[in-house]
């Protein structure tokens, strides 16, 4: 390099870093972050920290009972009753069906425990059971029972309704097989006996009893809920390009685009209108407006690898609030919130009580 090159060069880095140095007016100055409010700061809440792995296993909250007992699932489906108690946690092995994807869904009461076991059979088709076991005075599962056999194909969304204890009974959806799409809406007395199925014509999801709501392309410029026990609908309206997914009290409105999507929350009468995301936002949960007030979302963070940002909207305030900002897994079941932090033996997961902030 011959001098007039190397001079050349070092005046060209003296100006790179008089420009670095030395404001400019074209040159536009940094964003300064505004603070996000936290729940923790807003509410006097905590959540409650559960082990991730307990007696050897890897497990994932499907149904949290109460801040002591969880009903979880492992990787092969087996369906788990994990206690946080002292000095250590335990786990029960409730059910394991022997293959995958296992227990799709799971409901609870005081007295009794109900899941959905679905695994292939001998020609790759995949059949379901219905089981139940007693809880004793402590709350542990006893014997389980086979309730029915008689499922259907069922419907597991992943939704806190896809199996719940209503009027005596346990209610699913399964789809009928045939050439006209029709959901059976499908329940069974608590002790046993035949099985009641009504066909609702189109894609319908379960909803808090006695609420289903449309599903699918029959949820695209607008959704109807319909009442299982009467026959009583509602119709939903919304924008031909919005798909509409309800739950009994709110409907979460979901306009894609190339850079993301908005979602807005609305009232199924078409009120209290509230946009809650926009951009590469999404839900944490299928049920919409958890306890009728919050709405958690999840965004994969700028800069944090697989970490997501975890924020819970208050309908109520009209704002957002941080949960997390380095969450794994999330999940929700009607009432709690949870995040996973960690793997491995470090994993752990953190419940939030939602009615603890109501």
């Amino acid at each position: 390099m011959d001098t007039a090159q190397r001079l050349t060069l070092a005046g060209a880095a003296v100006l790179a870093l008089a420009w670095l140095a030395w404001p400019s007016p074209e040159r536009p100055e940094a964003a300064v972050p505004v603070a996000v409010p936290t729940v923790w700061a807003t509410w006097d809440a905590e959540p409650v920290d559960w082990p991730g792995v307990v007696g050897g296993r890897a497990w994932t909250p499907v149904k949290v009972l109460d801040d002591g007992a969880a009903l979880g699932t492992d990787e092969s489906g087996s369906l788990l009753y994990v206690e946080l108690g002292a000095p250590e946690a335990d786990l029960t092995v409730v059910a394991e069906p022997g293959g995958v994807p296992g227990v799709v869904a799971a409901a609870a009461t005081d007295e009794r425990i109900a899941w959905i076991s679905s695994v292939p059979d001998e020609r790759g088709r995949v059949v379901s059971e219905l089981w139940t076991a007693p809880r004793g005075a402590d709350g542990r599962p006893g014997e389980p029972v086979l309730l029915t056999a008689d499922t259907g194909d069922v419907i597991a969304s992943g939704s806190a309704y896809d199996l719940q204890f209503a009027a005596e009974g346990l209610h699913w959806l399964a789809t009928a097989r045939g050439a006209e799409l029709v959901t059976e809406h499908r329940s069974v007395p608590v002790g046993g006996g035949e099985v009641a199925v009504t066909g609702h014509l189109g894609a319908w999801q379960a909803a808090a009893w006695p609420w289903l709501a449309s599903a699918g392309s029959d949820s695209l410029g607008g959704a109807r809920l319909v009442r299982t026990d009467t026959g009583a609908g509602v119709r939903v309206f919304s924008g031909s390009e919005e798909l509409t997914l309800c739950s009994a009290t709110w409907c979460r409105l979901v306009v894609n685009a190339d850079d993301g999507a908005r979602v807005d929350l609305v009232r199924p009468d078409g009120t209290e209108r509230v946009t809650v995301a926009e951009g590469f936002t999404s839900a944490v949960s299928p049920d919409v407006g958890l306890i009728d007030r919050f709405e958690p979302l999840a965004a994969r963070g700028v800069g944090t690898g697989d970490a997501t940002e975890l924020t819970l909207f208050d309908l109520q305030a009209g704002e957002a609030y941080l949960v997390a900002s380095g969450a794994g897994a999330t999940g929700a079941d009607a009432r709690r919130l949870w995040w996973s932090t960690g793997t491995d033996e470090l994993l752990v997961w953190h419940v939030l009580d939602l009615t603890d902030l109501a």
